[in-house]
Parts: structure tokens; sequence; C-alpha cells
């Protein structure tokens, strides 16, 4: 009873919250309305703000809020609430949280000309437009459900709390391996392509999204995790991928 209860409330929950991209085309499992987003972006930004260096005026902040603004100007949606700022840290990234709130670090700006900076922001402000982070919030939440109802139905079949208890562990494992790794690097991706065409259309060579990642390479200090092991894919898989498609991004910035 307890395991067909589980069963049924997590498939009750995964059918209720799947919904089409209308940008992408994919279904996506997002449980947070997108009317919460701007106010949980806000939210997490205002924290940021408390304990970062950040920079909103000024040379740097006034070149990212340049190209920030155009680039979101032709995105999917040029309504949100964006927002663009500069962190003041010698670190090598950016992000994006719901609602259009975009950072960068000190270290992409010093490193990176402007149509290569037009590549990091299409990303990121592509992360905002197909809500990856509610997406992201949503699935981390559906797994520690579904880890705490492995860790009942286990508790139900056996009195050994330790097999129990390694049960739930494996169990976090194994999603955070074959199924939150993975999905973020497809979301990556997802980014790099969408992002690429709305830099394309903001007037910024689509072909600088390609050296942005060969620069990125050259940057990174003592590499990283396999790909296997990493949110992101390797840069040459995601080089690849934009070569690829190149012909179409082209095609937008020659309109």
């Amino acid at each position: 009873m307890i395991r067909k209860t589980i069963v049924a409330a997590t498939l009750l929950l995964l059918t209720a919250c799947m919904a089409e991209n209308s940008v992408t085309g994919r279904s996506q499992f997002i449980i947070i309305p997108p009317s919460q987003d701007a106010a949980l972006g806000l939210e997490a930004l205002n924290e940021v703000k408390k304990s970062a260096p950040v920079v909103t005026s000024g040379r740097m902040a006034e070149r990212v809020q340049r190209i920030g603004a155009g680039i979101a100007a032709v995105s999917d949606k040029p309504d949100l609430e964006w927002e663009f700022i500069v962190i003041d840290e010698p670190v090598l990234n950016a992000w994006a949280l719901p609602g259009g709130k975009v950072a960068v670090y000190r270290k992409m700006l010093d490193n990176l000309n402007d149509e290569q900076l037009a590549a990091v922001l299409g990303h990121e402000v592509a992360h905002a437009v197909l809500r990856h982070g509610a997406e992201q919030m949503s699935r981390a939440q559906a797994q520690n459900m579904a880890i705490i109802g492995l860790g009942v139905l286990v508790s139900s079949q056996t009195e050994d709390q330790q097999t129990a208890q390694m049960a739930v562990g494996l169990g976090a494992l194994a999603a955070q391996g074959f199924v939150a790794l993975p999905h973020s690097r497809k979301m990556e991706l997802e980014a790099d392509h969408i992002g690429t065409i709305y830099m394309a259309k903001a007037g910024y060579d689509p072909r600088n999204a390609v050296t942005l990642w060969q620069k990125m390479a050259q940057l990174k200090d003592g590499g990283g995790p396999p790909t296997f092991l990493s949110t992101h894919p390797s840069d040459d898989n995601r080089i690849a991928r934009l070569n690829v498609r190149m012909d179409e991004y082209l095609s937008y910035y020659r309109r």
C-alpha cells in the first residue's frame, strides 16, 4: 500500500507539472509558477548584494548593461524585469536568476571582447527566458521527495536502519549522477543554442560564441572535472555543436 501510494503521488506530481516550453518545444517539469520568478530572482539577488562586491555603475557595469539590454530586447521575453550587474571578483563565471537577473564576474570582463561578452550574456539571457533556474529548483524538490519516499518504502520493508539509510544514500547519488547532472548539461547546451541566436539578432557575430569557448578553455586553471561529473558540457562539445548550426546563427546575424 505504501509503495502504491508513493508511485501514485509521484506520477500525479510529474503529470501535473509538465509543460511545453514555447521557445524550444521541450517538455519541462516546473512546479514554480512564472508569476513567482521575479520575486524569487529579486530575493536571491538582494542576498548576493549583501555579501558580494556588486558593481552597478561605472565603465564595467555600463558595458555589461549596454550589451545585456540589447540582447534582452531581442529575446523571447523582452518584458522581464531585466537587471545586469558586475561582481568585482577575479572569477571566471556568470549566472542568471529567475526573472531576468544576470551577473558577470570581473575576470570575464578583463579577458573577453564585446563580441565574446555578448555570447556570455546571450547564454545567460537564454537561461532566464527558458526558466532553467525554476526547472532546476523543481527537479531538486521532486528528487528530494522521491528520496524521502524511498527511505519510507525501505524502512517499511526492513527493520535494519543501516540498510534503509544506505538505500537513501544510493538513491541520492543516482539522482545526482544520472538525472540532475545530465539534465543540467542539456540545459547548458540549450542556452548555448538559444543564446547564440539572441546575440546574432542583437547584431553580434555568432562566430564569437566559438571563440568564447576557445578562450574559456585557455583561461581555466587546472582544467575541470570529467564531463560525466560536471554540470557543464566540455568546451570541445560546445564548440562542435555551435559549429554544426553556425549557418543558422549567421542567417539571423545577416538579416
